[in-house]
C-alpha cells in the first residue's frame, strides 16, 4: 500500500514547512535572501504534491478501498495549506519590519 505517506507524512510535512519557514525568516532577511523561504516552502509543497499523486495512482488502481481515498484527501488538503503558505509569502513580504 503506497497510500499511507500521504496520509501520515503530508500533515508533517506542512508543520515542518510553517516551522522551518518562521526559523528561516531572521536569516533570510539579516543576509537580504529572502528567496530562501521560497525554495523551501516550494520543497515541501512538491514532497506533498508527488505524495497526493501517489495516493491517487493507488485509488486508481484500488476497487472501493476507503484509504487510499482518505489519504488522498489529506494529502491534497495539506498540499493546499502549504500553498495558501506560500501564497501569503508571496503577498506579504516577510522582510517588511526587519532594518
Amino acid at each position: 500500500m503506497r497510500s499511507w505517506p500521504a496520509l501520515i507524512v503530508a500533515p508533517v510535512l506542512a508543520l515542518f514547512s510553517i516551522g522551518l519557514g518562521y526559523a528561516l525568516v531572521t536569516p533570510a532577511c539579516e543576509h537580504a535572501r529572502p528567496w530562501l523561504l521560497h525554495v523551501s516552502t516550494l520543497f515541501f509543497l512538491a514532497l506533498c504534491l508527488a505524495m497526493t499523486l501517489a495516493a491517487w495512482l493507488v485509488l486508481r488502481t484500488a476497487r472501493r478501498e476507503m484509504m487510499p481515498l482518505i489519504s488522498m484527501w489529506s494529502g491534497a488538503f495539506f498540499s493546499a495549506v502549504i500553498l495558501a503558505q506560500w501564497i501569503s509569502l508571496l503577498i506579504l513580504s516577510p522582510c517588511m519590519h526587519s532594518p
